[in-house]
């Protein structure tokens, strides 16, 4: 995948403890039965005439911009991406082809800045070949553990008016030996929670992807 995390120093930090206990993994919450996260037939080639169109001009192009949806292609001599959003969810389809328009493999991100769901490889014929779960391990989802810090942090996001959240946690596959844990931050804010992150530094909480327990509420001093 063509995403890094990179991990800020921790300044502050205050210990808590609190498991919610109604919070299970459940495809409702976690938004995987939305279609984002379905990958068509038909999306495992390029339609015809959007190809053409874009081994034409050799740019990327917009199909549809609403406040709702976003669906665009961006255009390279060796790869085509199709990037589709759901504004209200902050989720992204990413569908990967190769430049004769069928594709290689399809990812999701949160914010784009969380893999989240499955990656998926596919062959010439469109076949799966593999499958990785990013949350493998985890009992705990992205958007739950977002519902965590919604419950807790409810004075701090209305006064700071928060928006969007910041979402990353320990990745099974490439580090089996560590902890299942959810790292969420307070994104975006008004002008007051920019004031308090460059005086106090950037509020987040750590999650425990098993229980759901609150293991730490703490400060970096680095923006996202």
């Amino acid at each position: 995948m063509r995403y890094f995390l990179i991990f800020f120093t921790l300044v502050l930090f205050v210990n808590c403890s609190s498991v919610p206990k109604e919070y299970l993994i459940n495809d409702d919450t976690c938004h995987y039965n939305n279609p984002i996260f379905k990958i068509s037939k038909e999306e495992l080639i390029i339609d015809e005439k959007i190809l053409n169109l874009l081994q034409k001009e050799k740019r990327s192009i917009v199909i549809v911009d609403d406040d709702d949806y976003k669906n665009e292609y961006w255009y390279s001599k060796d790869e085509i991406t199709n990037k589709q959003t759901n504004k209200q969810t902050n989720i992204n389809k990413y569908l990967y082809y190769n430049n004769k328009g069928k594709i290689n493999f399809s990812a999701f991100t949160y914010n784009n800045i969380y893999t989240l769901g499955k990656e998926t490889n596919y062959d010439k014929q469109g076949n799966i070949t593999k499958v990785i779960d990013y949350e493998k391990g985890y009992n705990i989802c992205w958007a739950e553990a977002i519902a965590i810090v919604k419950k807790i942090a409810k004075k701090e996001i209305e006064k700071y008016e928060i928006t969007e959240f910041y979402a990353v946690h320990n990745n099974l596959n490439e580090f089996p030996e560590v902890k299942p844990i959810w790292y969420i931050g307070l994104l975006k804010g008004n002008e007051n929670y920019k004031n308090e992150v460059n005086k106090k530094g950037t509020l987040r909480f750590r999650i425990d992807g098993i229980t759901g327990k609150v293991l730490k509420k703490y400060r970096i001093q680095s923006g996202f």
